[in-house]
């Protein structure tokens, strides 16, 4: 059966957490033009967001502290496809052995694999990641290793340069990861931090897997990271538009589909 299409609603209010942080207030008159709905929709939108907690209204406007804007980007994300993202991230785990060591990033999709890890132990995680520290510290089969660096409210993970030399003193046999979009055969991101955290990755790992679940098609992002042909494998959901799959399987991506 293929996944739910996401609605019209949710991809609007998702847009409208990408315009909030990129700003610390933003007009809801203003938002509403840039979207091209009514103001009763945004309003519909802004007091769905709001009793998440991800947002705040202000005489007219929307606006965060910072570090609430922060903090609500990575709820926000993790909130999002989550049935989606456990059937990747349980697939990806499939292709993970006991014994391998695995880099895993810092994205809401591959920290889903945390349910299913124990099926490959005993195994060895490299992480910046620090919902997957918290989860997997008590695993007595999985050897866990922190790269730190400067934590990031956004991602609730560690970068930096410090996590950037942690990287490449290892090399490991899998890196598992995912991406802010996937514009044709490229991965973007929003953050440049994100981005060297992400090639060093890649540089230090012998087999590369990327997870992508349907909503990574819809939206643009400002810095490169690397192209799908890059990996080993990418894992998408079975319900991606099977013409866009042939064409990526045209250009050379081994694709695996996850129903």
């Amino acid at each position: 059966m293929n996944p739910e299409p996401k609605s019209k609603a949710e991809r609007r209010r998702t847009e409208i957490m990408r315009i909030l942080m990129d700003g610390g207030s933003t007009q809801i008159r203003e938002l509403g033009e840039r979207l091209g709905v009514s103001l009763m929709t945004i309003h519909r939108d802004l007091a769905e967001l709001a009793e998440q907690g991800l947002i705040r209204r202000v005489r007219g406007a929307v606006s965060a502290e910072k570090s609430l804007l922060f903090e609500s980007s990575y709820l926000f994300r993790a909130r999002k496809n989550i049935e989606e993202k456990r059937r990747l991230a349980r697939a990806a785990v499939a292709h993970l052995e006991p014994g391998h060591a695995v880099v895993w990033d810092d994205s809401t999709t591959t920290y889903q694999m945390v349910d299913f890890i124990s099926q490959v132990t005993p195994i060895t995680v490299l992480t910046n990641a620090l919902p997957v520290l918290s989860q997997l510290h008590e695993m007595a089969d999985v050897q866990l290793i922190a790269l730190g660096g400067r934590y990031h409210r956004g991602y609730n993970a560690f970068v930096g340069l410090a996590c950037e030399k942690a990287i490449r003193s290892y090399h490991v046999d899998v890196a598992v990861m995912s991406t802010t979009t996937v514009q044709d055969l490229s991965l973007y991101t929003q953050d440049e931090h994100i981005v060297r955290v992400k090639q060093a990755m890649l540089e230090v790992a012998r087999k590369k897997i990327l997870l992508v679940d349907e909503s990574k098609f819809h939206f643009t992002a400002l810095n490169h990271v690397a192209e799908l042909t890059d990996f080993d494998l990418v894992l998408l959901p079975a319900g991606v538009d099977p013409e866009r799959v042939a064409g990526l399987q045209r250009s050379g991506v081994k694709i695996e589909l996850v129903p």
